[in-house]
């Protein structure tokens, strides 16, 4: 039993650090960039400001993760609510801006306007973009012969649920290996702990979703994800929601912290 639970401990601990790591790392490279901006003649205090505020976000950030943690120690229930998923685009673009801009990565954005919103967890959510925008920075690091771009879109597919895009142009997917990247601690990368796109699908699953990747021709990859666009148990647009499915999506919203506090770290 100790044994277990001492393996339990350990893995869960590598799924913090995991997801810690990105909001830890912007808050450096922000606080560095913040004092380079400080320390000039003269200072440039918007820049700064900027900056400081980008280290903000990121603190929320990496607050909500060990609070899903004590979450799922007390056994509390996720929050799930109505979200603007193209506002949280917004708000993680602008907390990674820095990191995008130090990579020389171009953004391209196509949010489609009037998006119904969907039923879930913020915190869980912004986690799922932010793995896939920093796999689309990791894959462009070594690209020098091509532009680095990251373009992200969100439309209604033709159910009206909300999909959601994330392309790049790096080294791209390697067909032997596209069906494995999504098992746990399965990686590629040298340092990777094959975690992070695991995670990603146990969330979007855990929100009645689905997430898959693809080519993205002739370079990168491209992510996919769709989420139920649930207002409530009545419409969506113009289109009839199920009872059934509405009570099945909030079902799989409450089992979202453990999924990914449990299951995926355990």
């Amino acid at each position: 039993m100790h044994g277990t639970q001492s393996t339990t401990i350990s893995k869960r601990a590598v799924c913090i650090a995991h997801e810690v790591n990105q909001p830890l790392t912007a808050i450096l490279t922000n606080a560095e960039t913040a004092l380079r901006w400080l320390t000039r003649d003269p200072a440039n205090l918007d820049e700064a400001k900027q900056a400081i505020e980008r280290i903000i976000g990121n603190t929320l950030r990496a607050a909500d993760v060990v609070r899903g943690v004590r979450d799922l120690v007390r056994k509390s229930t996720p929050i799930a609510a109505n979200l603007d998923i193209n506002g949280l685009i917004k708000d993680l673009l602008n907390l990674v801006s820095l990191d995008l801009r130090l990579h020389h990565i171009a953004v391209e954005v196509e949010l489609a306007e009037s998006l119904e919103p969907i039923r879930g967890d913020h915190s869980q959510l912004e986690r799922v973009v932010a793995n896939l925008v920093a796999n689309g920075i990791e894959a462009m690091s070594t690209v020098q012969d091509r532009q680095r771009k990251l373009r992200i879109s969100t439309r209604p597919d033709k159910n009206g649920d909300v999909l959601v895009a994330v392309e790049d142009t790096g080294t791209g997917l390697d067909p032997a290996l596209v069906d494995r990247i999504f098992d746990p601690l399965f990686t590629t990368k040298c340092e990777g702990m094959g975690l992070g796109l695991w995670i990603c699908r146990s969330i979007v699953t855990a929100h009645g979703g689905r997430l898959w990747a693809a080519p993205n021709l002739p370079h990168g990859s491209i992510f996919r994800f769709v989420v139920p666009s649930t207002v409530g148990p009545s419409t969506i647009g113009s289109k009839t929601v199920a009872p059934s499915r509405c009570r099945q999506t909030m079902r799989r919203n409450r089992q979202v912290e453990r999924l990914v506090g449990g299951a995926a770290c355990s």
